[in-house]
C-alpha cells in the first residue's frame, strides 16, 4: 500500500469561487476511508500486506501501533521532518517493522529502500511458511 494522499478531506465541496470579500472561509474535514485498514481486517492467509507510514515524532511506537491496528504484516516508516527523506526527494530513510523485527535502512536511494523492502516481504514469508512464489495459492 503506498502513503494515503490525505487522512481527511472536506465534508463538502462548493460549486462556485469562494470570494474573499466573504472572509477566510471554515473547511470542514472528515476523515477518509482507511484502505489499509479495510485490506488488514480482511487478508488471506497467503498474503502479505505492506503498509507505508509518514511519521513526524515517535516514529518507533507510533508506526509498530499503526501496523498492528491496520493489519499489516510489515510497516515502512519515515520520518518525513528529516532532511533528505521522503517527500521531494530521490532519498529515503526507513524503518521496516514487522513481527520478525526491525530493519533500518539508512538514508539511500529509493531503488536500494525498494529493495529492502522486497527483502522484508521475503524475510517475513519465509519466518511464518509462506515461501511460496507470490501469486501462488496454498498448496492443497
Amino acid at each position: 500500500m503506498a502513503a494515503a494522499v490525505a487522512d481527511f478531506t472536506p465534508v463538502s465541496v462548493r460549486s462556485e469561487k469562494i470570494k474573499k470579500a466573504d472572509g477566510v472561509p471554515t473547511i470542514d474535514l472528515e476523515p477518509t476511508v482507511d484502505i489499509l485498514a479495510a485490506l488488514g481486517s480482511d487478508k488471506p492467509d497467503h498474503q502479505t500486506l505492506v503498509g507505508f507510514a509518514a511519521e513526524t515524532e515517535d516514529v518507533v511506537a507510533n508506526a509498530n501501533a499503526k501496523r498492528v491496528a491496520k493489519g499489516a504484516d510489515i510497516l515502512v516508516a519515515n520520518d518525513v521532518s528529516v532532511e533528505g527523506v521522503g517527500f521531494e526527494h530521490d532519498t529515503n530513510e526507513v524503518l521496516i517493522l514487522s513481527p520478525g523485527g526491525e530493519r533500518h535502512v539508512p538514508l539511500t536511494g529509493k531503488a536500494s529502500v525498494a529493495d529492502a523492502v522486497l527483502d522484508a516481504v521475503i524475510d517475513e514469508r519465509s519466518r511464518v511458511g509462506q515461501d511460496r512464489p507470490f501469486g501462488t495459492e496454498k498448496p492443497t
